[in-house]
């Protein structure tokens, strides 16, 4: 098995993220993870003053490495989900250069090209809104790592409202 994901798995499981209008209440939430094959026995807890994150291992149907994703909520409804393909701790590797790319490209032939959130990121950090849905694609190739978020778009531009009002230049 190896440890670089199979992009057109990883593609297949944001469109599914993405094919519903996001859930606005825990109904639509449950939903959504009944549709992903997640459930509340499949992860941790770890609450954070209001808000909960949840941690799930997800297992590819081709036999590729395990996807570690994300879930935070705010009263039970989601606020977003990020996929980390690969961590910060994992060594560079080619491989994963080539499936960040291939995910880039199968999403752009998708959803035309993305945009690039914030000033000095070109190359890193790739966004598309689909219905009102960000889908934000972060690659740190220096050590390969990949993470996929995936978000109502009201709480993306908060959290660049943020960040732009905080950022150092």
């Amino acid at each position: 098995m190896t440890e670089i994901p199979r992009p057109e798995a990883i593609v297949d499981l944001v469109e599914e993220l993405i094919r519903y209008p996001w859930p606005k209440s825990e109904a639509e939430h449950e939903a959504l993870f009944k549709r992903l094959g997640w459930s509340r026995g499949t992860q941790s807890l770890r609450q954070i003053s209001t808000d909960a994150a949840m941690h799930f291992r997800l297992e590819t149907s081709d036999d590729g490495p395990p996807v570690m994703a994300t879930s935070r909520e705010i009263d039970g409804v989601i606020e977003s989900v990020f996929l980390d393909l690969r961590l910060d701790s994992a060594l560079p590797d080619p491989e994963a250069t080539k499936c960040f790319d291939a995910i880039v490209s199968q999403l752009t032939g998708l959803h035309g090209e993305p945009t690039i959130p914030w000033h000095g990121q070109r190359g890193l950090r790739k966004m598309w809104n689909v219905n009102g849905i960000d889908i934000d694609v972060t690659w740190n190739d220096s050590r390969s790592s990949l993470t996929i978020g995936v978000q109502d778009e009201r709480v993306f531009a908060e959290v660049e409202a943020y960040a732009r009002a905080n950022s150092v230049e």
